[in-house]
């Protein structure tokens, strides 16, 4: 008969066996807890989106297409912007749950290929648990993109591991931002997951190389929060243009040139905007050196606090508009340290979310753009013959008639001049076509090339025209609001100077 120090230990042994296998089963309880937290926090995003074709305008069609996104905090939904960009219905759907949800955008930024939606019925977040976000991963950290590519419509989990975080080009922007590369499959349909480690969210699936193969991209949890910052107020102010060109340093000659000791780093200064806050406190043959105290290598990068260097820039980025720029400069061989107000929003050229500007005259299909003037020097710019101009207006295509024989192959053409005259907006060109007081109308493109339309079968021959080609409208709404001035008056407002009108009044 066991002694009673004897019975004690098997007691205690027993106890110890069971606490073990109540801490083991506990622990496959919390991970299968975790599990479905994470899978009901990642939901599929169904959009219908218009679709328009820049040569027919008029003409628009739908298409569905399938996304994913991820719950965070505030009762707020994250996907990427080509998601739901140009979308006219939106649902979403949680894993193994057949119900959708009507969905709509609550914000979004083109530029970093972001956006934030909510959910009409609100009951849809009270068993959903927010996904929490963590910080920058690590080179070579382990991690895991989730969401809905296709093929399938249950969620899907690949693994990879971080191979860069560089200064890359963001597909639907063609802007430069931070981005992490990862050997992780992201596919279509991956697009706006969540990238995972540790259980925190680390950042955004939003594209794949085209030129290898297992390279993915995410838009790093460093910029999603400075996105979120920015959305505090509820309003989207964008990221900050550093209004200025550079180049590197990697040639001792230029050091000297510059006088630069060697051992002195940074980048050079070859075009400064005219018009911006970088004209008031930067010089061409600057050299930067310092960027808010972070030293500038020749070859534009700058340190990360994770390791590695990564392009400058990206601590623009950083800031928000409105924000002041801290940089250390050498001029004329002397340092100097400026503040550089950053009062300009860095935008994409594409056209999301915006219905065409269009009007056809003559068969003649006529697109307008916002024109973009780019980094002009002040020399430059004061010598442009486009300093006020707004829109763009191009040729789309002429649709063929009779009556426009000859410019039946023109496409995609801009046009600089009407009868002579230069126009700065859409609605300025619109007038000019269509008050004009002649019979033809000379258009003349930046070659100096001329497309001629005869006025009097333009105006006899549209409505015959537009029902050959069964076009509805000839023109977009926004042209119902053009009023029509003759080309005689147009010209006396031209003539005016440019601080007074008539009436007195201050020139818009």
């Amino acid at each position: 008969m066991p002694t009673a120090s004897r019975f004690t230990r098997i007691v205690i042994a027993c106890l110890g066996v069971l606490l073990v296998l109540f801490l083991f089963y506990a622990a496959q309880a919390a991970a299968r807890s975790a599990s479905q937290v994470l899978e009901d926090s990642i939901v599929k995003v169904y959009v219908t989106q218009e679709s328009v074709s820049s040569s027919s305008p008029w003409n628009s069609d739908n298409i569905s297409i399938g996304g994913s996104g991820f719950v965070i905090e505030g009762k707020r939904i994250l996907t990427n912007a080509h998601v739901v960009a140009d979308a006219i219905f939106m649902e979403i759907q949680q894993n193994g749950n057949p119900k959708r949800y009507q969905a709509e955008v609550v914000a979004v930024s083109h530029e970093l290929d972001i956006a934030i939606l909510t959910v009409k019925d609100k009951t849809f977040f009270d068993k959903v648990k927010a996904l929490p976000l963590g910080d920058l991963p690590s080179i070579h950290q382990d991690i895991m993109v989730s969401g809905y590519p296709v093929g399938g419509d249950s969620l899907s989990t690949t693994r990879g591991i971080v191979s860069r975080i560089e200064y890359l080009t963001y597909s639907h922007s063609a802007l430069p931002y931070q981005m992490i590369q990862v050997d992780a499959a992201i596919n279509a349909g991956n697009s706006g997951g969540p990238a995972l480690a540790d259980g925190k969210v680390v950042g955004i699936a939003t594209q794949t190389s085209t030129e290898g193969e297992s390279i993915g991209y995410i838009i790093p949890v460093t910029l999603i929060k400075r996105f979120l910052q920015d959305m505090a107020d509820g309003k989207y102010d964008g990221f900050p243009a550093l209004s200025v060109r550079t180049e590197y340093l990697l040639s001792p000659t230029l050091k000297k040139k510059y006088k630069l000791p060697e051992d002195q780093t940074g980048v050079l200064l070859y075009r400064v905007c005219a018009n911006t806050k970088a004209e008031e406190a930067l010089k061409v043959n600057d050299v930067i050196t310092h960027i808010d105290g972070l030293p500038i290598g020749d070859d534009g990068t700058a340190p990360m606090a994770s390791g590695g260097t990564i392009d400058f820039l990206h601590y623009v980025d950083l800031h928000q508009v409105g924000d002041t720029l801290s940089l250390d400069i050498v001029r004329d061989g002397k340092p100097l340290n400026v503040k550089l107000l950053l009062d300009e929003m860095d935008k994409t050229n594409y056209i999301y979310d915006q219905a065409p500007r269009y009007f056809i005259y003559g068969g003649f299909v006529f697109v307008a753009k916002t024109f973009e003037i780019g980094c002009l020097t002040r020399a430059e710019y004061d010598l442009s013959k486009h300093k006020n101009k707004k829109d763009d207006v191009a040729i789309a295509q002429v649709l063929a008639t009779p009556d426009n024989q000859g410019f039946h192959d023109i496409s995609d053409t801009s046009i600089e001049m009407v009868n002579g005259q230069r126009f700065d907006t859409f609605e300025e060109f619109y007038r000019l076509v269509k008050a004009g007081d002649g019979q033809f109308i000379e258009l003349e493109d930046g070659g100096g090339y001329r497309y001629t339309i005869d006025r009097l079968l333009a105006e006899s021959g549209d409505k015959a025209l537009l029902e050959k080609y069964r076009i509805q409208q000839d023109h977009s709404k926004d042209v119902e609001g053009f009023s029509v001035v003759t080309a005689q008056a147009h010209q006396e407002l031209q003539d005016i100077p440019e601080h007074q009108t008539n009436a007195g009044e201050q020139r818009q």
